[in-house]
């Protein structure tokens, strides 16, 4: 008796491979949508840090981020919506390593922690210019809100962790947090003074390496007796 024939259909759908590749099939437009996520965080990041919230629009985001603006909305309920998103995905980072070193505590804690905000700064440099705005701008106004309540959540947190080395009053940790502040802030606003005095990027990893040794010296000194 001979076999039933087998037509093209059913070898394709009894074919492993096939059946494997089908999940595949079906995360493509989730990981797309991710990737134009991130592109529209990317775009809007940088343009809140170069034109201010006011002075960006979303027509100028989705320009940047190379999709229509209403494709936006897919994404992001309003303008306020993605610009709280811009700030969670660069700071929250940088709570939580505050956090892990108040747990972890030690001697070269304090300087790990440098390291550690050095590098989540060098992945969202535009950052360095929003808080340069929050400290500028009024911050009454309800655009301003959300970048300086961030701002003072970092500074609180920074305050806990200066508090672990000890030895020194409530003024003297004050400036020490502003002196970090500038030091680790300020370098990525230092493009222009870089480009006068030698070649490359302050974002170049060799120099975001030297930027670290020199905090590394710093914070070794400061807990020192």
């Amino acid at each position: 008796m001979s076999a039933e024939p087998v037509d093209a259909k059913t070898i394709k759908s009894t074919n492993p491979k096939t059946r494997v590749a089908k999940p595949k099939a079906q995360n493509k437009p989730k990981a797309k949508g991710l990737r134009t996520a991130a592109r529209i965080l990317d775009a809007a990041e940088t343009l809140f840090a170069q034109k201010g919230y006011k002075g960006t629009s979303l027509r100028d985001i989705a320009r940047n981020a190379h999709i229509q603006q209403p494709g936006i909305y897919k994404h992001f309920d309003s303008k306020q919506h993605l610009y709280a998103a811009v700030l969670d995905r660069a700071l929250s980072p940088m709570i939580e390593a505050m956090q892990s070193h108040l747990v972890d505590g030690g001697d070269e804690a304090y300087a790990q922690l440098l390291d550690q905000m050095t590098d989540l700064l060098a992945e969202h440099p535009a950052m360095a210019s929003l808080f340069q705005q929050a400290l500028l701008v009024d911050d009454s106004t309800d655009n301003q809100q959300p970048i300086t309540e961030w701002l003072v959540r970092l500074l609180v947190q920074g305050k806990e962790t200066i508090a672990l080395i000890g030895g020194a009053s409530h003024e003297e940790q004050a400036i020490q947090i502003i002196a970090t502040f500038n030091l680790v802030t300020g370098y990525f606003l230092s493009q222009r003074i870089f480009e006068t005095l030698a070649e490359g990027k302050v974002t170049d990893p060799v120099n975001i390496e030297r930027q670290k040794q020199l905090l590394r010296r710093l914070a070794r000194a400061w807990q020192m007796p």
